[in-house]
């Protein structure tokens, strides 16, 4: 299940972009790391003819008879993939961060005037809470849940509202990439063609950084997190933060996907800190940076070849960290340069 990240308040577009000279950035839209972001394609409605249409999913395939008017967002990030399809939920699920209408600077311009009613404001626990009576009086004519878990229940109570797309197909809960989540909104909204070309100018983006920087390549890299005192959690292979990682040339070792199983990631106690010892080691601790402290004291943190070699990171900026969590086709591109600087500040 995602982390559960606390103590993280509004923060404006420009905060975003002063997060990045915090960094040692240009800008998280500049070019710095070799990854500068294209222009998106212009937005629009689903091509004509695209509907009735049939979109397979984790759960089966759902029919949508015609273009969706009212659609409500039932995953943590999936506000993001759905406006870049061009569409304005009617309601979207919370997660973290207290910005308006559960909305971050990176897909505001999406959003433009729409004013989605929030579910879960406040109210995220790590796992889906999906309020049935609440949803329903947004009178919906399609829910999409992606980057959520759906039990069959769920995913039934739902459609009976109506027509439900549920997670991708053929992935663990939680473990989708970026780009699939972006395949699936594309589908179910009638536009794939849209969702191809979004998809492709984050991945030339991405190749572009790990172009520039070939010294990432075939590197160990593992990402942690606190969570809580004494407990570090160890991001899987299958996890987004890992995922945009390993995009830039870098290798998760594969004893942390077995550690996590099906799972995004698994807690490790302060006496396993040696499982962290790789060629970096990336913190995300945006959401509560003080944590920093309680991780420098652990016992064998400075006893780790990575630390006293300088190759710990911690991408301790809350909006930088946000959109590494998110790992979204809207976020990735505010944030590559960002954390490209920050590892090949310690990569000699």
């Amino acid at each position: 299940m995602p982390a559960v990240p606390r103590r993280l308040g509004h923060l404006s577009r420009r905060q975003l972009l002063a997060g990045a000279g915090a960094l040692g950035a240009v800008g998280l839209l500049t070019a710095c790391g070799g990854g500068s972001t294209p222009p998106p394609p212009a937005a629009g409605p689903a091509p004509a003819g695209a509907f009735p249409l049939s979109v397979e999913h984790s759960k089966g395939a759902t029919q949508i008879p015609s273009a969706p008017q009212r659609v409500v967002t039932v995953g943590f990030s999936d506000q993001d993939p759905v406006l870049a399809m061009g569409v304005r939920p009617v309601g979207v699920t919370d997660w973290y961060g207290n910005h308006p209408y559960a909305t971050w600077p990176w897909a505001q311009d999406e959003l433009g005037d729409a004013r989605p009613v929030v579910l879960n404001r406040g109210a995220f626990t790590g796992t889906p809470d999906y309020r049935y009576e609440e949803i329903a009086a947004l009178d919906p004519d399609l829910i999409i849940g992606l980057y959520t878990s759906m039990d069959d229940t769920q995913y039934q109570t739902l459609s009976q509202i109506a027509p439900t797309v549920a997670p991708p197909a053929g992935y663990p809960e939680w473990g989708a990439p970026w780009d699939e989540y972006a395949r699936l909104a594309g589908r179910a909204l009638g536009n794939p063609d849209r969702a191809e070309q979004l998809v492709a100018g984050v991945n030339a983006q991405l190749e572009a950084a790990a172009a520039a920087n070939p010294r990432f390549e075939g590197r160990t890299a593992v990402i942690a997190e606190r969570l809580e005192r004494g407990v570090s959690f160890v991001r899987s292979p299958n996890d987004p933060r890992s995922q945009l990682v390993a995009a830039l040339g870098f290798t998760i070792p594969p004893e942390i996907g077995e550690l996590a199983g099906d799972a995004d990631g698994a807690p490790i106690s302060d006496e396993q800190m040696a499982l962290l010892d790789r060629d970096v080691l990336l913190w995300n601790i945006g959401f509560s940076p003080e944590v920093r402290r309680d991780v420098e004291r652990a016992p064998l943190y400075s006893r780790l070849e990575v630390v006293q070699a300088g190759r710990s990171v911690f991408v301790d900026h809350p909006l930088v960290s946000a959109a590494w969590t998110w790992g979204t086709v809207l976020s990735i591109p505010t944030v590559v340069d960002a954390l490209v600087t920050k590892i090949s500040a310690v990569l000699t």
